[in-house]
C-alpha cells in the first residue's frame, strides 16, 4: 500500500489554547451545494424533517466573489478553506471555477473539498486538478453496489466509484510531475459498520490510489440525528457525548472539559450566504449574519454575537 494510514490533518501545530483569541478564522467552510445526491443513513440528508428546516440550494459565482472580496479584509490568508458543507459539492456546475477563483485570489493557503466521487468524470477531474485544488477527501460508503443501495439509498456502481478515484489519482500524479502542484487525496471509510475483512478489503482496493487513507469511527455531529439509532449501532453514552469533540482529531478529553473547540477557530458560509459559527450547523440555527448584509471580518470580531448562544444549554454539541 502506497498511502499512509493516518488522518488527513497535520499534527505539527500549536495547541489552540496558546493561539486564542484569534484575530481571524483558521478554517472556513464555504458550501457550494447543500443538496446531495446521496441519502445516507447516518446523515440529515436522509431525514425529511431535517431537510424541511434547511436551505437547499447551490451557491452562485456572484456569492463566492462577494465572499472573496470580504476575505481579503483579513490581515493574512485563511490557513484552510473547505469548499464543501452539507451536500455534494460536485453538484454545483461551477465547482472548478470556484476553486480557480479562490486560488487566484490568494485568500487561503490551501483549498480542500470532500466528495462521494460518484459524479466525477475524466473531464471534471482534469478541471478540478488544473484549477489548483490542494486536497480532496473521498468518502466510501460500501464495497459493492448493494451496500450503496442499502446505506445511501441510491443505485450506484461501486466499480465506477473505484474507476473515478483511480483516474483522479493518476491524473493528479501526472499533473504534479508536470507542474509541481500536488493535490493530496485522502480516502476514508467508517469502520463501525463494516467487518474487519471489509476494512482490509477497503485498504487493499484504495491504498495505492491516494496519499493517505483512514478508517473513521461513528460520530454524532448532526443536531437531532442519532447515528446509533439509524445504523442500529450500540454506541456508548460516553461516546455519544464526546463524539462531536473527538470525531475530527481522535483526542481523548477529560470529562472536566466539555466545550467543542470549533467555535473558536471556524466560520461556515452556507450556500445562500448565511454565516454560521461551525461546520455542524446544517440547519443554520445559529445565524451570525449574511454576506449580503454583513461583513465577515465584522462578524468574526463581534464576540458578543458569536459566543453567548454557543455556550447556552440549547446547543449541547457546543457546550
Amino acid at each position: 500500500m502506497k498511502a499512509e494510514f493516518r488522518q488527513p490533518y497535520s499534527k505539527d501545530r500549536k495547541p489552540l489554547i496558546e493561539l486564542l483569541p484569534l484575530t481571524q478564522p483558521i478554517t472556513m467552510y464555504i458550501d457550494p451545494s447543500s443538496i446531495c445526491n446521496f441519502k445516507c443513513e447516518f446523515c440529515f440528508q436522509s431525514n425529511r424533517d431535517a431537510l424541511k428546516s434547511m436551505n437547499l440550494s447551490q451557491m452562485s459565482l456572484e456569492t463566492l466573489k462577494i465572499i472573496i472580496t470580504q476575505l481579503k479584509e483579513f490581515k493574512n490568508p485563511i490557513k484552510m478553506i473547505h469548499l464543501h458543507g452539507f451536500g455534494e459539492p460536485l453538484l454545483n456546475k461551477y465547482f472548478p471555477q470556484m476553486v480557480a477563483l479562490l486560488k487566484d485570489s490568494n485568500v487561503a493557503q490551501r483549498i480542500a473539498t470532500t466528495s462521494n466521487a460518484s459524479l466525477l468524470s475524466n473531464n471534471l477531474s482534469n478541471s478540478i486538478i488544473e484549477a489548483g485544488l490542494d486536497q480532496i477527501h473521498f468518502s466510501i460508503y460500501g464495497l459493492e453496489d448493494s451496500a450503496y443501495k442499502t446505506f445511501s439509498h441510491r443505485k450506484i456502481s461501486f466499480s465506477k466509484i473505484v474507476e473515478n478515484i483511480k483516474y483522479f489519482y493518476q491524473y493528479k500524479t501526472q499533473y504534479a510531475d508536470k507542474t509541481g502542484h500536488n493535490c493530496h487525496i485522502h480516502i476514508k471509510m467508517n469502520k463501525d459498520y463494516f467487518s474487519k475483512d471489509d476494512c482490509q478489503r477497503f485498504l487493499d482496493i484504495f491504498g495505492d490510489y491516494c496519499d493517505s487513507i483512514f478508517l473513521d469511527g461513528v460520530a454524532n455531529i448532526w443536531y437531532g440525528i442519532d447515528v446509533s439509532d439509524s445504523l442500529k449501532i450500540n454506541l456508548s453514552k460516553e461516546k455519544k457525548e464526546k463524539s462531536i469533540i473527538t470525531h475530527q482529531y481522535g483526542h481523548k478529553l477529560s470529562s472536566t472539559y466539555n466545550i467543542c473547540p470549533n467555535i473558536f477557530y471556524q466560520l461556515l458560509i452556507h450556500s445562500n450566504g448565511d454565516v454560521s459559527p461551525c461546520c455542524a450547523d446544517y440547519q443554520g440555527r445559529i445565524k451570525l449574519g449574511n454576506i449580503y448584509t454583513h461583513n465577515l471580518k465584522d462578524i468574526w470580531d463581534d464576540k458578543t454575537s458569536t459566543t453567548p448562544p454557543l455556550i447556552s444549554k440549547d446547543y449541547m454539541n457546543c457546550a
